[in-house]
């Protein structure tokens, strides 16, 4: 693994003509060398040189570069989620999209807004929300994440079940391809449905690949109207156990909720997004909670609130919490960190486990199971629209040596494994680079990988973009 300390992988004469030719691409202004690409390490690899390309020619003129040379590249959006697969097993350049961060094209009529991949979540709903519209693009580190990273991740927000997927959200994307050729996904042909006719729906290719087929330079993205009203519904319960039998109830109901999530004791505090007047009441330090966020008309969202309210005094004798859209911005933003991946400990991972809605309870008492076998300390919280489980996994308290670190790499392992075992999907999403060179990070080798590692034998032959990423374990 490439340390600060030690020297590229490049010999000095191709590295010379590296820089050389790369500043002749994008200037000396946009080209960092040195000590000077030290905020971009990529886990404990520090790259020779740091370029931020002015325009999408330029970032392909480069990656064709990097393959003529044999350079190793890494495509950086806001760093938040640089950690997701398999360590890379080198990294020479890193090529940053924070000057291709621009929205082009906004269409309120059609729902659709074109916007360069460097632009970040938070800049792109900002300008939207003037035409009271926005992107669900929900996840950790909404104002330091790029839309190009978001998807290329794939990352998964808990407002999936009202809006979508990722992959629902797009109907073009540019990608630079690694031998330094623009390419077009989509258009006009794939906003009629055509297109996908025509063979791979490379959309929903290009979505999840981590930057190993092609780096997204740019995206039209379908957008949603800001609901008039909106309103979130907390409840605390003394055991987990009522909330999966209220969960029935909601659904009876049909009230196709913005977001409906689960979380464990402690996930919200008073210093985690959970600030308003009488929180303290639901003691989320010691109980599980249930929120409903609800989002629609005046009207309706009133009806759809005391109905939600009704519901939850039936179990439960601790009155809900209803909070405004201002008092519940910063509670979903809390729960969107619970995944975040950029500063994890050596004993910490993040978990991901895909299952069916009504299987939630059976991942969540299996964690537990498990966790308490191995001394682990659990922070949880599930999606019961989707079946989406992210699992915060933490050694004990004051774990800090190397034999520390060797027993929560076992101890994680155990856990992944027995949730691999009945549910294939089980992807350990960051943990330490170290740790992550052991693990079966994609649970139980789904199909999916195997394919993407294929076609990136295909799409990037020379493996000039994040080499390593999707391999398996040393």
């Amino acid at each position: 693994m490439t340390t600060p300390e030690q020297p590229s992988s490049l010999s000095p004469e191709t590295l010379a003509s590296l820089i050389a030719r790369s500043t002749a691409l994008v200037g000396s202004d946009a080209l960092l060398v040195g000590t000077r690409t030290a905020n971009y390490m990529v886990e404990d690899q520090l790259p020779s040189l740091v370029a931020l390309p002015g325009t999408p020619s330029q970032l392909a003129s480069l990656l064709a570069l990097a393959g003529e040379l044999g350079a190793a590249v890494a495509p950086w959006g806001g760093g938040t989620q640089m950690g997701i697969g398999y360590p890379l097993r080198r990294v020479d350049a890193v090529i940053s999209l924070e000057r291709l961060n621009t929205v082009l094209t906004h269409t309120p009529a059609d729902h659709e807004v074109t916007v360069q991949a460097g632009c970040t979540v938070a800049a792109l709903n900002a300008t939207l929300a003037t035409q009271g519209q926005f992107v669900a693009l929900d996840g950790p580190m909404g104002a330091h994440a790029t839309v190009g990273g978001r998807l290329a991740t794939g990352t998964v927000g808990l407002r999936r079940g009202r809006y979508g997927n990722v992959r629902d959200l797009i109907t073009n994307l540019v990608i630079a391809r690694s031998d330094g050729v623009l390419m077009h996904t989509g258009g006009e042909v794939a906003r009629n449905m055509l297109y996908h006719t025509l063979g791979y729906d490379l959309n929903k290719l290009y979505v999840g690949s981590l930057g190993t087929l092609g780096v997204i330079i740019q995206a039209t993205l379908r957008t949603a109207p800001i609901s008039e009203a909106e309103a979130t519904v907390v409840a605390s319960f003394e055991d987990v156990s009522i909330i999966w039998e209220l969960l029935e109830d909601l659904e009876a109901a049909e009230l196709f909720p913005a977001a409906l999530t689960v979380c464990g004791p402690g996930v919200l505090a008073a210093d985690r997004g959970l600030t308003a007047e009488g929180a303290d009441q639901l003691q989320p330090a010691a109980h599980p909670l249930l929120l409903v966020r609800l989002a629609s008309d005046q009207q309706t969202l009133r009806r759809q609130a005391l109905t939600v309210y009704s519901f939850i005094m039936k179990y439960s004798e601790r009155r809900p919490l209803l909070l405004s859209r201002a008092a519940g911005l910063p509670v979903w933003a809390a729960l969107n960190e619970l995944p975040a991946t950029a500063d994890l400990l050596p004993t910490e991972a993040v978990i991901k486990v895909g299952v069916l809605p009504s299987e939630l309870a059976k991942v969540i008492e299996l964690a537990h199971t498990i966790g308490a076998e191995h001394d682990l300390r659990l922070a949880w919280m599930g999606d019961a629209a989707t079946g989406q489980v992210w699992l915060r996994v933490m050694g004990a308290r004051d774990a800090a040596g190397a034999e520390d670190r060797t027993a929560f790499a076992a101890s994680l392992m155990g856990l992944q494994s027995a949730l691999a075992r009945i549910w294939r999907n089980a992807t350990v999403l960051g943990c330490a680079p170290e740790l992550r060179a052991h693990l079966p990070i994609w649970g139980a080798d789904p199909e999916g990988v195997d394919l993407l590692r294929a076609l990136k034998g295909r799409f990037d032959p020379l493996e000039v973009l994040n080499p390593g990423r999707f391999g398996g374990p040393a």
